[in-house]
């Protein structure tokens, strides 16, 4: 058991995990309140393609996730508020997009090996220079959420109430979509691209059916998402499968399990 902390790629997975396993839930909880879970999908295929586009061009993977994902979430909430689009429309295009052009990125590069790590996340594809750039992304992401908790409750309650009380919801709504944008792209290459909203949805659908208010919700998420991560990390090392399946399989089982205590109680 004591080897696995003297790798070096294991500490990176630790330290990844910790600023991105709190971060995403609550990220989630907001997805989940405004009924738009499906965006964290959107971006995580649209990371596949940032992905994807970095292994072709053989150029900084972490930033070119960061750019694209940012330029994407904020295309679609500029055309899900002017109403150029349907939400779910505008989503779909992207996602549908994203997915395609991978697959002609991942083909035409001849690295068609690299593609399970892309979309399921891996122990060794986080590298030191991607530390830092996580790192000050998890703090920017925190310090929003600091800022903005509770124009982004308001925001999710109720849209005309948060309206009448004075908050600038265009703006609100872009900045929240960076943001989100920018949890996902830290996230991708651990969690994958397949199973980053995972991450972000299932905690907080798990904490929903025990939690009665919203705090205990956010709290029960963050612990349910921490607990997944630290024992993701050593089911992936000791039987050897992607890092964002053995997470996302932890997730599943918690789900059950709360799903069981809702109905029993």
């Amino acid at each position: 058991m004591i080897e696995i902390f003297e790798l070096s790629v294991i500490k990176r997975a630790f330290i990844v995990v910790s600023v991105i396993s709190p971060l995403a839930p609550l990220f989630g909880v907001f997805l989940i309140l405004r009924r738009y879970a499906f965006f964290a999908d959107t971006l995580a295929h649209v990371g596949f393609l940032a992905l994807a586009i970095s292994v072709f061009f053989n150029i900084n993977s972490l930033l070119m996730l960061i750019l694209l994902s940012i330029a994407v979430s904020v295309s679609v909430e500029h055309l899900r508020s002017k109403g150029r689009l349907p939400a779910e429309g505008s989503l779909s295009f992207f996602l549908y997009a994203g997915v395609a052009l991978s697959v002609l990125f991942i083909t035409f590069s001849g690295k068609t090996g690299s593609v399970m790590s892309i979309l399921f996340g891996s122990l060794s594809t986080v590298t030191k220079e991607d530390i830092y750039t996580i790192l000050a992304g998890a703090c920017i992401c925190l310090l929003f959420l600091v800022k903005y908790y509770k124009k982004i409750i308001s925001l999710c309650i109720d849209e005309d109430l948060a309206h009448a009380a004075g908050i600038n919801l265009s703006f609100l709504k872009i900045i929240v979509a960076v943001m989100i944008a920018l949890c996902i792209s830290i996230s991708i290459k651990t969690m994958g691209a397949l199973l980053i909203g995972a991450l972000m949805i299932i905690p907080p659908l798990s904490a929903m059916q025990i939690a009665k208010s919203l705090r205990a919700t956010a709290v029960l998420s963050i612990i349910f998402s921490i607990f997944s991560s630290y024992a993701g990390i050593f089911l992936s090392y000791y039987l050897g499968i992607p890092l964002g399946a053995a997470i996302s399989v932890i997730l599943i089982a918690i789900f059950i399990f709360s799903f069981i205590v809702k109905v029993v109680r």
